[in-house]
């Protein structure tokens, strides 16, 4: 189902090449292991691209691919979902980010390395030449994969509609000098804690560390929290919501599918609780996929699954 936009989100952030590699039977190091090996297009800002693209919404993404195989993969699925990858800086003398994780046979991750430095490319220097990309989104979306020199950039040009994902605990840190007037800032826990400088226990933890934040700058706070749910404050309001409940057969990309939720409901004026909900409900459809974008999420279907939990204490 096709949503008419008024204009387009722009995402920068990096893309990976994603390798999974499962033991049939328990690992066993330094040896070769039968087993079953995974490839799919994925990182952070990757994901929450694609889940946009396939929610209707116009997605321009600004990243760094090797001009390889695996970059050339990625844009081949980017075509077939709508996201447009067109702009992206494509690099012969660098290798397209590659993220591989060998698991247990039970399919808890063992060892993973990840080769992200094509990801310093993406500076300034190329952002200027698409600035009028950046300028015409409803909303500039960044990962913390970026160096804090191009979120630097990104918070000081389009700060009143910028929203970053911290991505994690130590990138986390890169944000930190990036809050001044920024619209919407993404954490779990851990990387709340690091961003606002609040150790986080109690859900009175939480609020101090929104409060804090907006003190900073910050229009939209967005905590997840794991198994209870999610926090989203807009200083004048906040509510937590738990998870929507379900099977689930994966937990990656539950989180960028969740913030692809909100941000649709921020592009669309939602309200606070909007914007829970429908971030609850990208990541309930993203836990019962197998993959860390479902691929066959639509706007019908987060309409249809926003309608099945209605309110905050789902039944």
């Amino acid at each position: 189902m096709s949503i008419a936009f008024p204009t387009h989100i722009a995402v920068v952030g990096g893309c990976n090449f994603d390798i999974y590699a499962t033991p049939y039977q328990p690992l066993i190091s330094a040896d070769s292991n039968p087993g079953s090996v995974f490839t799919t297009p994925g990182g952070v800002g990757r994901n929450i691209a694609e889940n946009l693209a396939r929610l209707g919404v116009q997605t321009k993404m600004l990243t760094a691919l090797g001009r390889d195989a695996f970059g050339d993969a990625i844009i081949q699925q980017a075509q077939e979902v709508g996201l447009d990858l067109s702009h992206a800086l494509r690099l012969p003398h660098l290798s397209t980010s590659v993220y591989m994780c060998i698991n247990q046979n039970d399919g808890d991750i063992a060892v993973a390395v990840s080769d992200m430095k094509i990801c310093d490319q993406i500076a300034p220097a190329y952002l200027q030449q698409y600035g009028q990309i950046l300028q015409d989104a409803s909303l500039v979306v960044a990962d913390a994969n970026l160096t804090q020199d191009t979120l630097l950039f990104l918070s000081q040009h389009y700060g009143n509609k910028l929203c970053i994902d911290c991505v994690s605990t130590p990138k986390a840190e890169r944000v930190k000098a990036c809050l001044k007037d920024l619209f919407c800032l993404k954490a779990n826990r851990t990387e709340a804690a690091v961003v606002s400088g609040v150790d986080i226990h109690t859900d009175d933890d939480v609020a101090m560390a929104a409060e804090v934040l907006h003190r900073k700058g910050v229009q939209r706070v967005i905590i997840t929290l794991g198994g209870s749910g999610a926090y989203v404050s807009a200083a004048e309001e906040a509510y937590t919501m738990p998870l929507m409940p379900g099977d689930t057969l994966n937990t990656s990309g539950c989180g960028d599918a969740f913030f692809a939720g909100a941000l649709l409901a921020l592009t669309e004026k939602q309200n606070v609780t909007e914007v829970l909900r429908h971030g609850l409900a990208m990541a309930r459809i993203c836990a019962a996929s197998q993959s860390a974008v479902s691929q066959t999420v639509n706007r019908q279907q987060l309409t249809d699954t926003l309608q099945q939990y209605q309110g905050g204490a789902w039944k």
